[in-house]
């Protein structure tokens, strides 16, 4: 009997620990899953713990199966399980102290996640705070900027009112001054100016006697005068007469002495062709004009307002017989500023087989004669339109293509006056068509 009541014993003891295993293994694995706050797992002492239980379970096990083999020993093994009884009770106090410092623990972790959670929202407080501070921050910055620049507008306007009511304090001290001076110097003309008037009384006084006594003069000289007079007058037409005779045999001599002048050059153009000292080349549409004694020349169109003429030559074979005009030193406003240069289109010996009024497109070069191949010329466009040979041109007007306008800053160069030389090479341009039936 007592051998069976241990064997229930040892059935009840052997489920118990079986339960209490299950439920330490539960307990561990929550607590595998948990970790607050930096604190360690509390699953180490609770393995041991179990760890201890199981050996003794195992021990147990061991000790009833020696006492099954051993049944003349039974009263030992009543003591046994009263020991083990004994050892099991307290085991059940140490699972209770567990599961209620478990409880505590669950109740700590609790308030530790409820705390977590204020703390998170206590952060999203703060930085939503930092936020709003960081903007009003900025704004500050933004106004102190603004500020600081006003501060620097105002100090210079107070600047420059200061030196302003300085200026007009100081202007005031001058026109005081000179108006004290300007006073000192009224009050000295009018002592030096009544003093004159003084003088001046005491001479009328004298001339008065004076004239008097010349009156008396004058009175006789009348008669005199009157005959004198008369004879001047026709003295006085006369003279008149002979200045504006003068004067125009003077203008006539003027604008012979140019006359004779342009004649004279025109007679050293042409002995200048005979001797071929001024032409290089002349063929139909081109001319290579030689300009010799070029500072002489320039002299002379300053002083007799020359007209320059280049050699005669043909447009094209046949075509319109022209020569280029030059105004060394420039005409009417141009004068003494630039040189002026056009073509003269002359009554040639094919004009009634020409097309009329004539229009005549052509290049004029000044050539660069210090670098021939590299050089910069002065090249420009220029056109002649007219109705008839030997046909007055227009006026000079600067957007007109009629006249080439080159400064005598830009001519005098030693590019383009070499030895006292220059070279003007006339093209005329080829798409205008031959106007001859021949």
């Amino acid at each position: 009997m007592t051998y069976d009541v241990s064997v229930v014993y040892y059935n009840y003891l052997k489920c118990y620990v079986k339960v209490i295993k299950f439920g330490g293994k539960a307990t561990t694995n929550f607590f595998n899953n948990r970790h607050y706050n930096g604190y360690q797992k509390p699953e180490t002492r609770f393995q041991e713990d179990i760890s201890k239980l199981s050996k003794r379970l195992a021990d147990i096990e061991r000790r009833c199966a020696q006492q099954s083999h051993q049944n003349s020993q039974l009263p030992n093994v009543m003591q046994t399980c009263d020991a083990m009884k004994n050892s099991l009770m307290q085991h059940s106090l140490d699972i209770e102290k567990l599961r209620y410092h478990h409880k505590s623990f669950s109740d700590w972790r609790s308030n530790l996640e409820v705390q977590l959670n204020n703390l998170k929202q206590a952060a999203a407080m703060l930085q939503n705070a930092k936020k709003e501070t960081d903007l009003h921050f900025m704004t500050l910055q933004d106004r102190i900027i603004l500020l600081e620049k006003l501060q620097i507008e105002f100090n210079y306007m107070r600047d420059s009112f200061i030196q302003e009511q300085n200026y007009t304090r100081q202007m005031g001290k001058n026109v005081e001054q000179e108006f004290k001076d300007l006073k000192a110097l009224f009050a000295t003309e009018n002592a030096t100016s009544g003093a004159l008037i003084d003088d001046q009384k005491r001479m009328i006084e004298n001339l008065k006697h004076e004239i008097d006594d010349v009156r008396k003069t004058v009175d006789e000289q009348k008669a005199k005068l009157t005959n004198v007079v008369f004879d001047l007058r026709a003295a006085s037409q006369i003279a008149s007469e002979a200045v504006e005779k003068m004067e125009i045999q003077e203008r006539d001599f003027t604008e012979t002495k140019k006359e004779i002048n342009q004649i004279k050059l025109d007679l050293e153009i042409l002995e200048g062709l005979s001797t071929s000292t001024e032409v290089i080349a002349i063929k139909p549409g081109r001319l290579i004009w030689k300009i010799t004694d070029f500072e002489n020349k320039m002299l002379r169109a300053k002083e007799f307002s020359s007209v320059f003429k280049s050699p005669i030559f043909f447009t094209h074979d046949y075509g319109y017989k022209i020569r280029v005009l030059m105004y060394m030193n420039g005409i009417k406003k141009w004068k003494d500023r630039y040189t002026l240069l056009c073509i003269h289109v002359l009554k040639g010996d094919y004009d009634m087989l020409l097309k009329w009024p004539c229009h005549i497109e052509a290049t004029i070069t000044v050539r660069d004669l210090e670098d021939v191949e590299k050089g910069k010329p002065i090249s420009k466009f220029i056109t002649a339109k007219r109705q008839c040979g030997d046909e007055e041109g227009e006026e000079p007007q600067e957007s007109s293509s009629s006249y080439i306008f080159i400064p005598h800053s830009t001519l005098m160069k030693p590019n383009y006056v070499k030895e006292n030389t220059m070279f003007i090479d006339i093209k005329i341009q080829k798409h205008s068509k031959s106007e001859t039936s021949l």
